[in-house]
C-alpha cells in the first residue's frame, strides 16, 4: 500500500543519509510489543547501521493500561535487552540499559476523560518505573502534553478553573 511503502522510503533515506540528524523514532498509537519489535526489524531491513532509539509512544486509556505489560515483554526479551542504548544525555559513562517512553493525555482525555485520563497516566508511569527498576534499565518517561486544556494540554488546573 501507499502508507507501507512511505514508511519503507523513509527507512532508507535514514539508511542513506545515516541515522546522526536523528532523534528518537517515536511509534504513535503503540498498543503491543511487536510494534517496538517491527520499528527495530525495519532499521535493520534498510541497513541502518546505527539504529535510532525507538520510542513506544502510549495514548489511550488501554495502551496505558498495557504498557507496563508491553515493556515487560520486551525487558524480558534478551535480544531486545542487549540492544538497548546508552543514555543520549550521559556519555562516557560506559553502557547502561536505558529505554525512553512517551506517554500522551490528549487521547486518553478524549476516550476516557480528565480524571480517568489523570489517573491511568500516574498509574502507569508508577509501574513502568517499578518494572524499569526490576529489570535495572535506566528509564527516560516523557509527556505529549501540547495543546488545548481540553485535549489533555497545559497545568490541570486550568481545566478545574473552567
Amino acid at each position: 500500500s501507499p502508507e507501507v511503502q512511505e514508511v519503507i522510503d523513509v527507512f532508507k533515506m535514514i539508511a542513506e543519509t545515516g541515522s546522526e540528524p536523528f532523534g528518537a523514532y517515536v511509534i504513535s498509537m503503540t498498543t503491543a510489543a511487536s510494534d517496538v519489535l517491527a520499528v527495530r526489524l525495519l532499521q535493520k531491513e534498510a541497513g541502518i547501521e546505527q539504529h535510532l532509539r525507538v520510542v513506544p509512544l502510549f495514548e489511550t486509556k488501554l495502551d496505558l493500561e498495557n504498557a507496563p505489560k508491553c515493556m515487560e515483554l520486551l525487558f524480558k526479551n534478551s535480544w531486545y535487552r542487549s540492544n538497548l542504548s546508552s543514555p543520549p544525555q550521559v556519555p562516557n559513562v560506559g553502557w547502561v540499559p536505558h529505554q525512553e517512553v512517551m506517554l500522551g493525555y490528549s487521547d486518553s482525555a478524549k476516550d476516557a476523560g480528565r480524571l480517568a485520563s489523570v489517573w491511568s497516566l500516574h498509574k502507569a508511569q508508577e509501574a513502568l518505573v517499578e518494572l524499569s527498576k526490576q529489570h535495572s534499565i535506566k528509564l527516560n518517561l516523557f509527556h505529549g502534553r501540547g495543546g488545548s486544556v481540553g485535549r489533555g494540554g497545559g497545568p490541570q488546573y486550568l481545566a478545574t478553573l473552567s
